[in-house]
This record gives structure tokens, sequence and C-alpha cells, in this order.
């Protein structure tokens, strides 16, 4: 090997030496090169030295320090995110223009605003009419009769329920009261038995144009010259020991049942025997106002 050619392998050893260097490890472990195949005792010396010299320059420098691993990601932690509460569509029902009326229970609707008028229709609870007039008390409405509505009528506004403006609903004059014609009708039905107690039981029919609010009767058992009163404010009939019927009032074209009923009562069985009933009804009650009487005759 010539001069030269040595030189330049030991300039490229270094060289390839120093670049090590630069990357030793934490721990740096020197590693004797084998042998070369055909090198000489000088150049073995020569590389023994520089591999010291790197050696004791990396250990004065001291381990080299690793970069930091990169920042680790914040895991995302999944929450329970609420849901938007929907807020419900409220549908807003429309007032009707004008002035209306329903109402709770069944109402007479009459030709005029009072019990003295004859009923020529009704109006139903919860429907929905318009109010055309009022009376100057206000407390009667004009409208259009809900069964014929090619005519109108009055109704009692009690049971109603205004909804509109009423500001601008006129005021009618109703029209003339009829002259009330007391007048009514009454058979007798049969005869009822309650614990040894004996009464009758009677169907009355008001014929006439005003309202009978109470009611005596006079129960005379020919027979036995027994009679038996009963006096009542309603419309009060019995079949057997039960209430059936217990009405307040007999307004203009109304039926109801009576009985002599508390007081009243035979306690024996007048079945077979000649009996006489008479029937007073007044339209206020305590047997007041205008009174009417009637009588029949029977055998039960």
């Amino acid at each position: 090997m010539s001069q030269n050619t040595f030189r330049v392998i030991c300039v490229l050893t270094m060289i390839t030496l120093v670049e090590a260097a630069c990357f030793v490890p934490t721990t740096v472990t020197t590693t004797q090169p084998p042998p070369p195949p055909d090198g000489t005792a000088a150049m073995q010396t020569a590389l023994a030295q520089v591999a010291a010299t790197l050696t004791q320059a990396a250990q004065q420098s001291g381990p080299i320090q690793s970069p930091p691993p990169p920042p680790q990601q914040p895991t995302a932690t999944p929450s329970n995110t609420p849901l938007p509460t929907l807020t419900p569509t409220i549908t807003l029902t429309p007032t009707p223009e004008g002035a209306w009326i329903n109402v709770s229970t069944e109402t007479r609707c009459r030709l005029g605003p009072g019990k003295a008028y004859d009923q020529v229709g009704g109006l139903p609870s919860g429907k929905m009419v318009q109010v055309f007039g009022k009376n100057p008390n206000g407390d009667y409405y004009y409208i259009r009769n809900p069964d014929n509505p090619a005519s109108f009528c009055w109704v009692w506004g009690y049971y109603a329920t205004p909804q509109g403006s009423f500001a601008a609903v006129p005021v009618f004059t109703p029209p003339a009261s009829p002259t009330p014609v007391p007048a009514f009708t009454v058979a007798h039905l049969g005869i009822i038995n309650c614990g040894g107690m004996y009464a009758f039981r009677f169907a009355i029919n008001n014929t006439g144009s005003i309202t009978w609010e109470s009611i005596r009767i006079v129960v005379t058992d020919n027979t036995t010259a027994t009679s038996k009163t009963t006096i009542l404010d309603s419309f009060r009939s019995y079949n057997g020991c039960l209430l059936e019927m217990d009405q307040a009032d007999l307004m203009p074209g109304e039926s109801g049942n009576v009985a002599n009923v508390n007081p009243g009562q035979f306690n024996y069985d007048p079945t077979g025997h000649s009996i006489t009933a008479t029937f007073t009804l007044c339209s206020q009650n305590s047997l007041t106002g205008t009174c009417l009487s009637q009588t029949i005759n029977f055998t039960p």
C-alpha cells in the first residue's frame, strides 16, 4: 500500500467516525473494528487512537438527550348534550266577529223574553249562536231559532256564556206579553203501595201559557169518608217506595207525574173505593200567584 492511499483511508475513517459521534446513543458502547484482512500494525494503531479520542469526547459531552415525545392529544370525553326542547305550536282559534253565546244546559227559546211567551225552539248545550239583539234588562238574547233558522226567538241568558263584543248589540223592544191563560189536564195512572201505605199516581199536562210551580192534592175516599191532603212546591212522583220524578215546575207544554205522598197516603188499601181528587196548581211557590183547580173522580 502506498503512503497516499493510506492517508486517504485515514481521512475517510475519521470523517465517518466524526459523523457517527453526532448520533451517539445515551450509552456509548465502543466496539473494536475487526482487523483488516491485509492491514499493517501502523494502520491499526492509528485507528485505535482515533477511536479512543472519539470515545473520550463522547464521555465528556455526556449522554445525548432524546427529543421529548410529542404532547399527547387530549381524548375527548363524550358528554350527554341535552336535546333541544320542542315548543308546541299553539293554534289560536279566532273569535268570530259580533256577539255570540253558548249555554251550559239546554235552554228554551221563546217568542218573547219571559216565561209568559210560547216556546218555539230550544238552544242545545254547547252550540254557539250569534246574538242579534237583547231586551232592555239585558237578561234575554234575540237569536236565530235553532229549530227553525228562518225565524228568531228569545233565549234566557242565565246559562249563557257570552263571547265577542256586546257593546254594539241593539236593544229590542219585546213584543207585548200575551195574556196568560192558566190551564192543565190531569189523569189517574194507578195505585202504589209502600210498606202498607197506599197512594195514587197522576199525570199532569200544562196546556196553558203560564208556568205552574206549586200544587195541592186533596184525595177523598168517598167509601170511607176519609180525606188526605198533599202540598208540594214541586211535582214529585213515586213508584212504590222509590222517587221516580221531582220537577221544580211545569212550564207551558210540559207534563209530569205527581203522587199524594208525604203526607197524603192511606194506611189501608182503597182498591175498589170511589175516589175524588181535587188538584190546585199555582204559578208561584206556597200556593200563591195565579191558581187554578180541577177535580176528577175514579175507582182504583
